[in-house]
């Protein structure tokens, strides 16, 4: 059986693996596997841990054809591999350990969950995660969910930069990058505003993911809940519809912990940093 090693990129080493303690992606899982029956939030769950999980190990030969890396500080060496339209994939140390002696080539890591969402193509059929572990620590997303696999890494892209904004202008590039679920009043189709107590004016709301959607969507009074309604929205189509509204101003995923107001003034900040904008 060919044994697992870990090879050392930084310092040049090559040692026996030791496994880390378990990961928070993991736990996830077993979480999820708990659940009977499962929920869309509970799936909503498990999709924001594996994409906000940092600590990948993906296949060398994967990584260079999807965003040209080919050094990593942690690589893992398997046996060689035939060509495969299968991404196996770990969440961690420990349980690419237990596909030990399998023909998977060279894995390197820590990768980040929405670097590795966002990277999936039509050239796969499916995405696998821990693929010799105990079911309940798998995962299967089919090649026809790639494109919400990609959208949940967008959302987690577009909230860690606004996390990361301090005073600083506001994330562009990932917020135009983003489609939104808009926030409406459904009997009149139309944009649904709330107060904020720290802007002049009522605010538009957006939310970046569907779980953040649904959060807001419970907490409402249940009498109000029948009167909102949720539309999808392109990141483009979302601030230049702001410019042209009376918002005071647009606020991203209320309600939640990382509720994130944008004024007027930091929206047509970011619409001006469109390429090629006039």
């Amino acid at each position: 059986m060919t044994s697992l090693y870990e090879a050392s990129t930084s310092a040049g080493s090559v040692s026996p693996a030791s496994p880390p303690m378990m990961s928070s992606a993991r736990r996830a899982l077993l979480t999820f596997a708990s659940r009977s029956p499962a929920t869309q939030a509970d799936v909503d769950q498990v999709m924001r841990s594996l994409v906000s999980h940092d600590d990948w190990f993906v296949p060398v030969l994967f990584a260079e054809r999807a965003w040209n890396q080919s050094h990593f500080d942690r690589t893992l060496l398997f046996a060689d591999a035939p060509p495969s339209p299968v991404l196996n994939v770990f969440t961690d140390l420990e349980s690419a350990m237990l596909a030990e002696g399998e023909a998977l080539g060279v894995y390197g890591g820590p990768v980040p969950g929405a670097r590795l969402m966002t990277a999936l193509t039509s050239d796969l059929s499916a995405l696998i995660v821990n693929p010799k572990s105990p079911r309940e620590e798998q995962w299967y997303i089919a090649s026809t969910g790639f494109e919400i696999a990609a959208g949940w890494g967008s959302a987690i892209g577009v909230e860690r930069a606004l996390a990361d904004r301090g005073n600083g202008p506001a994330p562009a590039a990932e917020l135009l990058g983003h489609s939104y679920q808009l926030l409406l009043e459904k009997a009149a189709h139309a944009l649904a505003q709330i107060y904020l107590p720290d802007i002049d004016g009522a605010v538009a709301v957006g939310f970046t993911a569907t779980d953040r959607a649904e959060e807001f969507m419970s907490s409402l009074p249940i009498e109000a809940r029948p009167l909102a309604d949720l539309a999808p929205l392109g990141g483009v189509q979302l601030f230049e519809m702001m410019r042209g509204v009376g918002a005071a101003g647009l606020v991203i995923n209320a309600g939640s912990d990382d509720q994130t107001a944008l004024t007027r003034d930091d929206i047509a900040e970011i619409l001006a940093a469109r390429p090629h904008a006039g």
